[in-house]
């Protein structure tokens, strides 16, 4: 789960499986910044460590013991706040089910929104979430254990409906969707041309947002503001392209959207801890090991 950075995300599924699991270590979400993103999974988060997550311009403070709730399609991000004692273990478990799933077995599903005003998980959803958790550590499955998933999952909605929801009619406001479905157009527009010359003017401009709104709102619903989203995406694709290409420093920067090798080197090392050169020399280093 790792390439978060993604704007829209799409996940590939198993025959069977309409389910995605991930035990989430401390080390994992400390080292990857994870930017705002959607999708068309329903994603439920058991926490065992300390996250903050922005869902739709909402600020949820989640720690040990917590259960919170994705919608479909909602724009969020999770921030973490990982101590020491979190690094190497698993501080979240993550479960996205798939939306013709959830369809196809809760026909009322696409007309409710499952809240999070009350985010202790309770003994019910916390022992599905353990047991869903020990199903993604086994390194094999027999035939008919995704039925046994499968099960739990339902059991968990269940479970969810209990908790809370509230009719998307009831939920609506007109501004509200459009101003979301806008900031969702402005994560796709980076997406699709970070390489270039962009300003915080000028995609306030393009998506008509005034310049005050724009910046106030955007950090509402990604947790922070466009420039530093912007540059965290330019400096995940060169990280990668540190990892996996022999191009020089200069030509990833310039290739990235920074004007020069100067400025991703300072932002590099204020985001990783280290030089671009030096990353790359550790990756190397590691994959010889």
């Amino acid at each position: 789960m790792s390439e978060t950075l993604i704007r829209h995300q799409t996940f590939e599924y198993k025959e069977n499986e309409p389910f995605q699991i991930y035990n989430v270590y401390g080390t994992t979400m400390t080292y990857d910044t994870l930017l705002a993103h959607w999708h068309s999974e329903l994603e439920v988060v058991y926490l065992a460590g300390h996250s903050r997550h922005y869902i739709d311009g909402h600020c949820i403070d989640g720690g040990p013991g917590d259960f919170i709730v994705t919608n479909c399609e909602s724009v969020h991000k999770i921030e973490p706040q990982t101590t020491q004692e979190e690094l190497d273990r698993v501080v979240a478990v993550v479960l996205l089910i798939h939306d013709q799933f959830l369809i196809r077995n809760f026909p009322q599903f696409k007309s409710i929104y499952f809240t999070n005003d009350h985010l202790p998980a309770g003994t019910e959803i916390t022992e599905i979430m353990e047991k869903i958790s020990a199903y993604a550590e086994k390194k094999t499955h027999t035939g008919y254990d995704y039925l046994y998933v499968n099960g739990m999952i339902l059991e968990l909605l269940y479970h969810m409906c209990e908790r809370g929801t509230v009719s998307r009619e009831a939920l609506a406001d007109v501004n509200y969707d459009k101003n979301i479905e806008r900031i969702k157009g402005v994560l796709q527009y980076v997406e699709n041309h970070y390489r270039e010359n962009i300003t915080e003017a000028g995609i306030a401009e393009k998506f008509y947002f005034s310049p005050v709104y724009f910046s106030r709102y955007f950090k509402r619903c990604t947790g922070m503001t466009f420039i530093a989203y912007l540059t965290g995406y330019r400096l995940n694709k060169a990280r990668r392209q540190l990892l996996y290409s022999e191009h020089s420093i200069l030509d990833i920067a310039l290739e990235n959207g920074f004007s020069d090798s100067r400025r991703m080197s300072l932002a590099f090392q204020k985001t990783y801890g280290c030089t671009p050169r030096q990353y790359k020399k550790d990756a190397k280093t590691d994959k010889l090991k």
